[in-house]
């Protein structure tokens, strides 16, 4: 097993990562860190635009253009960063969608959203708050959240499968805010689990 890795999780249509941005992020994870891994993955983020209303084929091109665009970014702001071996990309499709850890990472996350009643509120609760900032008069805000949810659900899934994937001690999230359902989870306010090999740093950068 090899030390800690640092997540940079970029997600499509997030106004927030623009070229500045991701560039500041990637400056602090080579400063802080010895592995990093970035990742802008199209297939969860086409269940946000299903969510919107988006026609499924329409949902899938504006995902891949979206997360290609964030990749495309972080890779020309990544030729001004000298270290760059420390940095690795992550491929959804061909990385994770069959990995048998995930899916099993996968598996349980969905259990718990099914069973435990405070995750699925807090799920609900933190994927309503992203809809409601883009969604229009017509949407059923309620529906919509069915098939959001699914987009945080394999995000969460992801993370608690990097400590094998990637052979790591730990898996640092890096983010600007806080993530109080991931912060819960880590610490087993959910299901008594504590799961010390994950942890969360508030980036401040803006």
């Amino acid at each position: 097993m090899m030390g800690e890795i640092a997540l940079i999780w970029m997600s499509a249509g997030n106004s927030y990562f623009n070229e500045k941005t991701i560039g500041k992020l990637l400056r602090f994870a080579d400063k802080n860190f010895n592995r990093v891994i970035i990742l802008s993955p199209d297939k969860p983020a086409e269940h946000t635009f299903k969510a919107l209303g988006y026609p499924i084929n329409k949902a899938k091109r504006k995902a891949k253009l979206n997360a290609n665009l964030l990749i495309n970014r972080a890779k020309r702001e990544l030729e001004e960063i000298k270290n760059k071996d420390k940095f690795s990309f992550v491929d959804w499709e061909s990385d994770i969608t069959k990995n048998l850890e995930y899916k099993a990472r996968y598996k349980e996350i969905i259990a718990l959203y099914k069973d435990n009643s405070r995750f699925r509120e807090d799920a609900r609760e933190t994927t309503k708050k992203v809809i409601e900032e883009k969604a229009n008069e017509f949407l059923d805000i309620e529906k919509s959240i069915d098939e959001s949810v699914l987009y945080l659900l394999e995000e969460i899934s992801f993370i608690l499968s990097c400590p094998l994937i990637y052979r790591a001690k730990k898996i640092i999230y890096l983010y600007h805010q806080p993530w109080e359902i991931y912060e819960n989870l880590i610490a087993g306010k959910y299901d008594g689990k504590k799961r010390s090999k994950f942890s969360f740093v508030l980036t401040n950068i803006n």
